[in-house]
């Protein structure tokens, strides 16, 4: 791999993983306001009615648009053939269009039925405004729908800027909902929540008109044999992306049966985990996809797995000390995040950091899901993903049985389930993969992981020995004061963290510790050049 190649790809990573920055932290800011303004069984209903569409907007964004439309498109623009591309993907885009207004209208129509998968053991008043909740949002499904139609044209033309920042458009718009209309009713919150749905795509959309115009049309060409192929690429695809999100809605529905406040517990510490997984992980894969698939196009293989390779160590390590990072400070974290009233007591911070903690298996192996899957899709490979994420539900319903019946692990048993059946899936994908391209320097990563879980597990121990010396209790009643000095000593801690990490990393000749300090330097070297040049 050149260095204009590596330029490219750093480029990328980096201008999707600061927007995913931004889309977490707004994210978070959304759950927070959930966790602290609403009644516990508001809460609940909400999340659970945003399941739904978060995982329409997981499948789209994360499936079938990455999996079949950039591949494509990336495919023909490389070739110099994108009027014909667009006769593809144009045709592809009316028919998803069409199947999602139809899935819209049924879920609207069905809503009880919803529920009662995704939440069946909630009493009777939570139940119906659950339903109330999800009939409001199902129609922001297909807005969401048209965004990541959007999004996956500004991939495939390596605008990732602009495709990046829509979701946090959304988020904001999410935010301003449930903190001025909540006082209104929940429902309220809803409605405003469709309407920043409405809004994402139309922003979206802004950025892909010069691309969409003159190229698109109301046509399906169905006969096309592009169009035969995209659509076979889209239909397993489609059901592989669905699996994470199947087995989210598997632990959610266990997870409904326990006492109150539970599913926002569980909600909570997905969405930490989420943070440097949706950061690092999945801004990695997003910048690699078009890339991937240009390289498969022209038949540069190895080019394809030295950056496959380098991919999968760039993202092992920064999310796995990220993981024993969320072992050890769990309960300050969730403190520092969630506790901005006294509606969050000791009890539930507890609760939702060991939740937290086992979740951490699954950030390891969905890091490598988000790269893994990305290589399939560049491949037109979507469905040995697809059969081994069926095998991973099997595999998560299984242990969210035994530790239900079996185990007084609650919520913390769903996660470990979930986590359980995500690194089966991972690690039979990886399997596949070396096969399937005859090497991808297996032995050579499985030296790199070690000496990562060395140095993060070092990094624990001094982060425990920390911790314990910390003069402040993190459990304290919210104040204003207490805030400030939690968030000023946490983040103390996990700077001196990352500085003992690096430190452990770079004795262990760890390749990927001196190239990203080499990044910062040329980073700051940079800085300080064009500061001279001002003066």
């Amino acid at each position: 791999m050149d260095t204009k190649e590596k330029r490219k790809i750093t480029s990328a990573a980096v201008i999707v993983m600061t927007s995913m920055i931004l889309s977490r932290i707004t994210g978070f800011l959304r759950s927070t306001l959930i966790t602290n303004l609403m009644l516990k069984s508001d809460s609940d209903a909400l999340f659970a009615a945003f399941k739904t569409t978060d995982i329409m907007y997981n499948l789209l964004v994360g499936g079938s648009i990455a999996a079949a439309l950039i591949p494509v498109l990336s495919g023909y623009i490389a070739r110099n053939e994108e009027e014909e591309g667009w006769r593809v993907v144009g045709s592809f885009i009316n028919s998803i269009f069409l199947i999602m207004l139809l899935i819209s209208s049924l879920g609207i129509i069905f809503a009880p039925q919803v529920v009662n998968l995704t939440a069946p053991g909630y009493d009777e008043d939570v139940y119906e405004v659950t339903i109330t909740l999800t009939k409001i949002l199902f129609p922001s499904v297909s807005f969401i729908m048209l965004a990541g139609l959007t999004n996956g044209v500004l991939n495939s033309y390596q605008r990732f800027a602009a495709a990046a920042y829509g979701p946090t458009i959304y988020n904001l718009g999410t935010v301003f909902s449930i903190f001025a209309l909540y006082r209104y009713g929940v429902d309220k919150v809803a409605l405003g929540i469709m309407v920043s749905a409405l809004i994402y795509f139309l922003f979206q959309l802004t950025f892909a008109y010069r691309h969409i115009a003159g190229n698109y049309s109301f046509k399906i060409y169905y006969k096309h044999s592009g169009y035969k192929r995209i659509i076979k690429l889209a239909i397993p695809s489609l059901l592989a992306s669905s699996i994470t999100q199947l087995n989210t809605v598997i632990s959610q529905s266990y997870t409904s049966n326990f006492k109150q406040g539970s599913v926002t517990a569980l909600n909570n510490a997905n969405d930490i985990w989420q943070l440097p997984h949706g950061i690092f992980a999945m801004g990695m894969g997003m910048a690699l996809l078009p890339t991937f698939s240009e390289k498969h196009a022209l038949g540069e293989r190895e080019t394809f797995k030295t950056i496959l390779n380098k991919s999968i160590k760039t993202v092992l390590f920064l999310t796995i000390p990220s993981g024993v990072g969320f072992i050890v400070l769990r309960e300050p974290i969730i403190s520092a995040i969630y506790k901005w009233s006294a509606n969050l007591g000791t009890e539930r911070i507890a609760e939702t950091g060991k939740i937290l903690m086992f979740y951490t298996l699954a950030l390891f192996s969905q890091s490598i899901l988000a790269i893994v899957n990305r290589a399939f899709y560049a491949c037109n490979d979507t469905k040995t993903p697809l059969y081994s994420g069926i095998l991973s539900i099997g595999t998560n319903v299984l242990f969210c049985y035994i530790f239900y019946r079996f185990t007084n692990l609650e919520a913390s048993g769903m996660a470990l389930a979930y986590s359980i059946a995500c690194t089966v899936n991972a690690l039979i994908l990886l399997y596949i993969l070396n096969r399937k391209l005859k090497g991808i320097h297996l032995k050579e990563l499985i030296n790199f992981i070690v000496k990562i879980i060395v140095s993060s597990f070092l990094m624990g121990v001094i982060l425990f020995f920390v911790i314990k010396n910390v003069p402040i209790d993190f459990s304290r009643t919210f104040t204003i004061e207490n805030k400030i000095q939690e968030l000023w000593y946490l983040m103390l801690i996990i700077t001196i963290g990352v500085v003992a990490y690096l430190i452990i990393t770079i004795v262990l000749k760890v390749e990927e510790a001196r190239y990203f300090i080499a990044l910062i330097k040329s980073k700051f070297i940079k800085s300080e050049i064009r500061s001279d040049l001002t003066k």
